[in-house]
């Protein structure tokens, strides 16, 4: 709903005084014409001069009194019915303007929870701890699951225009910056603010399950490389009980030396406690983060909507949005 300019307010001020002023000659007219016609009589009086008003009996005055006073009457009655039915006109054309802008602020409102909601920091516990009964994969779904969420949410408020992209059609308003402007700033900042931290949050759980899936490889092939050992063990005892040749047992003894080597390397990348530790802080500070934000968020939203009921109601009241200017300290 765009603002009526003062201007568009200055000319309906005008047009509903020019009608009183009509109404208003219409009833001192008579009076100035009886008042007149005074004045020819008493002209007629001193200078014998013939003037229109001369032979004038109170019979033809109240004839015109009678037929002046129907038909201002009647024009009355009329201006009467036309100003009720435009009014009843008026207000039933602001009740619609304000019933299409209050379905409007609940279809945003409705995006608004949607949005608040995606940002789900108990899906990283969901999906780590999960990890002894499900397969890393499972967890790794439930992730993934939360970013297309995201995704989607993403785009839900992308689709809020007068949020996201209001900032240049407030350039040139005369109210500027308005308490609007300054609650729309505060919710899209906070939210694009929380997406990057959420998909940080995201992120960290993805590589520590990368780790997992690592470490649970690693562990697998050292356990076959640790079977092989202990053949090539039981192949050398054989070796050396049946007196073969050096180079024979040397190459044994080199496989045994290389498959050790191997399950050194790959118990290296074990997740150290250490590595643990810090991934964990980082989990808390940024779920600490994202839930002191959401809050915010969620104050916001309510503001927000709230702001724009009140400009339903003012639309169905006046037909126009009273924008309040934010004033500068």
């Amino acid at each position: 709903m765009k603002k009526a300019s003062k201007k568009q307010q200055f000319r309906i001020t005008t047009g509903t005084k020019r009608i009183i002023l009509i109404i208003f000659i219409l009833v001192v007219a008579p009076l100035f014409i009886n008042g007149g016609l005074m004045v020819t009589d008493i002209i007629y009086d001193k200078l014998g001069a013939a003037l229109t008003a001369e032979g004038l009996s109170n019979e033809n005055w109240l004839e015109f009194w009678e037929y002046y006073l129907s038909t201002t009457i009647a024009f009355l009655g009329i201006y009467l019915v036309w100003d009720t039915s435009n009014k009843d006109r008026k207000r039933q054309v602001n009740k619609d303007s304000s019933d299409q802008y209050l379905n409007r602020v609940s279809m945003e409102e409705n995006t608004l929870v949607e949005v608040a909601q995606c940002f789900n920091t108990g899906i990283l516990y969901k999906a780590l701890n999960q990890l002894g009964e499900t397969s890393i994969q499972e967890s790794k779904a439930v992730l993934l699951s939360a970013r297309d969420k995201m995704d989607e949410a993403h785009v839900k408020f992308e689709l809020l225009t007068d949020i996201v992209d209001d900032f240049g059609r407030c350039s040139d308003c005369e109210h500027n910056p308005c308490y609007d402007k300054d609650i729309k700033g505060e919710i899209s900042h906070t939210f694009y603010d929380m997406e990057k931290h959420y998909v940080n949050l995201l992120n960290l759980g993805d590589d520590y399950l990368n780790k997992r899936t690592m470490e649970k490889c690693n562990a697998e092939r050292a356990a076959i490389l640790s079977r092989e050992m202990e053949i090539i063990k039981n192949q050398i005892s054989c070796v050396q009980k049946q007196e073969c040749p050096y180079e024979e047992l040397m190459q044994k003894m080199q496989e045994l030396s290389n498959m050790g080597n191997q399950i050194n390397e790959l118990n290296k990348t074990k997740i150290s406690q250490e590595d643990l530790d810090k991934m964990v802080q980082t989990a808390d500070k940024e779920i600490k983060y994202l839930s002191e934000k959401r809050a915010k968020l969620i104050g916001y939203c309510k503001s927000y909507i709230n702001l724009q009921k009140g400009h339903a109601r003012e639309i169905s009241d006046n037909g126009i949005i009273k924008y309040m200017k934010i004033k500068e300290k």
